[in-house]
């Protein structure tokens, strides 16, 4: 029992291992992540310092034109959209990484990778219009 356990195991590794190289081996998947990894310390990075800027202070995370201010609370809720970025960049590299084999991977690659992207520079401006609203408005 133990030893086909083990070569289930040791399959499982070296098909993860596989997959995990054909994901590094082609180069866009490379600058993908390189970009939204660059994309993900900077939403750190901000969300951080909004979250120490504001302290103990209330925390306004929504804004409607209409209706004002409708969304009030704790400056943790900073980290709400690069914690959503970070799931999708995790999401979809896992996604592609198990796809590695299929017919159309390369398509694949590029609509995840640029779907990244765009959820990053999304999340970047949540940030910023989290920052105009707590100090300019």
């Amino acid at each position: 029992m133990s030893l086909s356990f083990y070569g289930y195991w040791y399959k499982l590794k070296r098909a993860a291992g596989n997959s995990l190289f054909d994901y590094w081996r082609y180069r866009a998947n490379r600058w993908y992540l390189a970009i939204t990894l660059v994309f993900q310390v900077a939403l750190w990075y901000f969300a951080y310092r909004l979250f120490t800027t504001i302290g103990s202070d209330l925390f306004v995370s929504h804004y409607n034109v209409d209706f004002g201010i409708d969304g009030v609370g704790s400056a943790r809720r900073a980290f709400i959209a690069p914690i959503v970025a970070l799931a999708v960049l995790f999401f979809n590299s896992v996604i592609i990484i198990f796809l590695g084999k299929r017919e159309h991977v390369y398509f694949l690659s590029h609509a995840s990778g640029l779907a990244m992207i765009v959820t990053q520079i999304l999340a970047a401006l949540a940030l910023m219009s989290l920052y105009l609203i707590n100090f300019l408005a």
